[in-house]
């Protein structure tokens, strides 16, 4: 599963040679190419501060280059002879609309390495050790959290002269260059077959679900037994996905929202200042709904429902799926009044919307109020304490915990 990509007199990628010269210097490259190898020669000359003569394989044009992002090591075939030091420069520019302009060779982000020829001709260096320089860096004002190497779009690389003595002859003889990684990586295999193993395990689940669904009689005992298979596998689906906080239904928070929504409350020292509304809800008569219309009509009622009262609610308030025909309502910044206030308008926006198969659909609500610092838990007890009162007392009403 390893992929090579090879730079070689089999694949010259348009191989050139440059120097200084172009920056007032004095040293000449030269280049001469053979059936086996790239030979290029170089009189590196003082002049520039920098001299320097460098081979160059064009990998691509007008900005389109090469991947080299999932490429592990790169593998040389290359002699190298000089009088003094045997420094060598592998650069590798990589195109990035941000920063580079088609036509202007160094607004290309320059990564670079230096490092001393072996006496062997062939060697192997990690591409990991390709840095970008610090003077291209600098001279484009890159931001810090942008320094990083980029080798995902590379136009060029570039086998150059390193920081030697100029006055000399140099020639490097470079038979093939051979970059080397897998196909896939081993983080994404491993991904790969924790995402297979948990959509086998879903569709396992789901299988189980139809067979379950298809073997269903109308016995209250089975309906309640197809009941408690959802619930488990619903909470199942739940556990392994872990990252849902919308209700598929209805659109509404579920409870990993809710939990996120008090999260994001508390402040910096860990506690909050306002007041705010609580609000147990349930649709009056809902089983009667599934039960004599089926469970689409119910779905559809719990869907326009949820629909309705987040149509009349502030984008500050939250609401929340607590299950089956139960909703949580948070209202922020509101005291009980003013949420009776708002509850007897959500009463009235339900008694005008149409519902399916021309029924009457209509809500009770348990309201109070969580203090700074209470816990949660018990303002929604109180107001499920509440909601139960409503229904008691004839539903359809807001009663006040």
């Amino acid at each position: 599963m390893t992929r090579v990509l090879e730079i070689s007199p089999r694949h010259p990628y348009g191989a050139t040679v440059t120097d200084d010269r172009h920056e007032n210097g004095n040293s000449v490259a030269s280049l001469v190419p053979t059936a086996d190898a790239f030979i290029m020669g170089c009189a590196l000359r003082a002049g520039y501060a920098w001299p320097f003569c460098k081979l160059q394989f064009h990998l691509g044009q007008a900005g389109k280059g090469v991947d080299f992002s999932q490429f592990d090591s790169v593998t040389f075939d290359m002699r190298y002879a000089g009088e003094a030091g045997r420094k060598i420069r592998l650069h590798m520019t990589n195109f990035e609309p941000e920063f580079s302009t088609v036509g202007d060779w160094n607004s290309q982000r320059y990564n670079s390495v230096e490092f001393d020829a072996p006496a062997q001709a062939t060697f192997t260096i990690p591409v990991n050790v390709v840095r970008t320089a610090d003077w291209w860096i600098t001279a484009h004002d890159v931001p810090l959290e942008k320094t990083y190497t980029r080798l995902d779009n590379v136009t060029a690389l570039e086998i150059s002269t390193g920081s030697v003595p100029p006055g000399q002859s140099i020639t490097i003889d470079v038979r093939s260059i051979e970059f080397r990684g897998k196909w896939i990586s081993k983080t994404r295999l491993l991904t790969w077959l924790v995402g297979a193993w948990i959509g086998c395990g879903l569709l396992g689940l789901s299988l189980s679900l139809l067979h379950v669904r298809s073997s269903l009689s109308a016995t209250n005992a089975r309906l309640e037994l197809l009941a408690a298979v959802n619930k488990a596998l619903q909470l199942e689906a739940r556990d392994l996905a872990n990252q849902a906080h919308t209700d598929p239904l209805t659109g509404a928070l579920n409870r990993q929202g809710l939990r996120e929504v008090l999260m994001k409350r508390l402040h910096v020292a860990g506690h909050v200042d306002e007041e705010m509304a609580v609000v147990f809800m349930d649709l009056d008569h809902f089983k009667r709904i599934n039960d004599q219309h089926g469970h689409d009509a119910g779905d559809e009622v719990l869907r326009r429902f949820a629909a309705v009262i987040r149509g009349e609610i502030r984008s500050s308030d939250k609401l929340v799926r607590w299950g089956g025909e139960e909703f949580l309502l948070l209202s922020p910044e509101t005291d009980v009044p003013h949420a009776v206030s708002m509850l007897d308008k959500l009463r009235a926006a339900l008694a005008k919307q149409e519902w399916p198969q021309g029924l009457r659909v209509t809500s009770s609500f348990g309201v109070t109020s969580l203090k700074p610092e209470e816990d949660i838990g018990a303002a929604i007890k109180r107001a499920d304490g509440a909601l139960y009162l409503a229904k008691a007392n004839g539903r359809n009403r807001v009663e006040i915990a």
